[in-house]
């Protein structure tokens, strides 16, 4: 169950190395594999998030109501088959969802948890809200401009005032789990997700948590991508500058591997000299070897590394993804550069 949950992460960003870097205990020199599950484990992980779902919807509470609405659209999200061609189809509307995201947004109010998870998957008109009242209560944060949309011009004009890019990543999965473990996998339900092996429930909570938060959490970068295109920054000075100090932003001031990386691609991309050129790609390079010792490293690990993963969330000093990189690399007594000449395999 936690492979595929990791390998329907992987599949929904935009950037297949990016996503790897939101996909923890997975390897990364391979591409997402969605590996065999039996009917059991789909059956239990059905049965287990609609029941939490409809759990956490009884408290009334927004942000109980929001990710009752994540975990009760994600728990009918068909497997994901990486051999199949066939364009993906859209997933039938959920009224049930759709009704918890409605109570939702009429009691979010300023909650930043709350109005972060509304803008995962919400109709239009929802997200747009929920997203302007993240940004209200963060003003200068890139994250809620890109979850909220829109052309790259006011995308641009609007993030000149951003400072730092941060989606909330680990404190959005710590609160998941603790909401996940509010209603326990029953007996029979622990057994099938166990797979014959042993059932720690703060561990299997904590993946389920990361993979949920991948599968909704990335926003659309198509905007920014191709507002910084080459052509577009040919078109004006202006339009150059803005697209640096984005990459300045997400490249520097990151809370998520995949916003580091974006805002690497960007600084390549709008260098002016081959000096900051070179300066990026060195920079892509260390990332790239850091996420695939990562992987490397936890598959080495007890249950691929689940209770590393679990302690690490527990210690509220790991702020962001790219210290918790740094505690695993350092706790496997792996150096966080590459090697002189050493190039990521593509």
């Amino acid at each position: 169950m936690t492979r595929l949950l990791l390998a329907a992460a992987c599949a929904c960003a935009l950037l297949l190395p990016a996503a790897h870097a939101q996909a923890p205990y997975s390897r990364f020199d391979d591409a997402p594999v969605a590996q065999d599950e039996d009917d059991g484990s789909r059956t239990a992980w059905h049965s287990w998030s609609r029941r939490s779902a409809a759990a956490l919807a009884a408290t009334g509470q927004p942000r109980d109501l929001a990710f009752a609405a994540v975990l009760h659209g994600l728990a009918d999200a068909p497997p994901l088959d990486p051999d199949d061609d066939t364009p993906s189809r859209p997933v039938a509307p959920d009224p049930q969802a759709a009704a918890w995201r409605r109570d939702a947004a009429a009691r979010a109010g300023d909650d930043v948890l709350a109005n972060t998870l509304l803008a995962y998957g919400s109709d239009e008109a929802t997200r747009l809200r929920a997203a302007q009242r993240w940004l209200g209560a963060d003003p200068q944060n890139l994250a809620p401009l890109l979850m909220r949309g829109g052309s790259a011009d006011v995308l641009l004009s609007d993030a000149r005032t951003a400072t730092r890019f941060d989606l909330g990543m680990l404190e959005q999965v710590r609160w998941m789990q603790a909401a996940l473990l509010r209603t326990p996998p029953s007996a029979s339900e622990r057994a099938a997700l166990a797979d014959g092996g042993e059932f720690v429930a703060e561990e299997h909570a904590a993946i389920q948590a990361m993979g949920l938060w991948a599968a909704v959490a990335i926003p659309g970068l198509q905007p920014l991508m191709e507002g910084c295109g080459e052509a577009a920054l040919r078109a004006t000075s202006l339009r150059a500058q803005d697209c640096r100090h984005v990459a300045r932003v997400m490249a520097d001031h990151s809370d998520t591997q995949l916003g580091t990386m974006i805002g690497l691609a960007l600084l390549d991309r709008t260098a002016a000299n081959a000096a900051e050129r070179s300066d990026a790609q060195a920079r892509r390079r260390s990332l790239d070897w850091r996420n695939l010792e990562w992987g490397r490293a936890s598959m080495g690990l007890p249950r691929d590394g689940a209770p590393q993963l679990t302690r690490f969330l527990a210690d509220r000093s790991i702020r962001t993804e790219s210290e918790l990189v740094t505690r695993a690399l350092q706790e496997a007594g792996i150096a966080p550069e590459p090697p002189a000449g050493w190039q990521p395999p593509r």
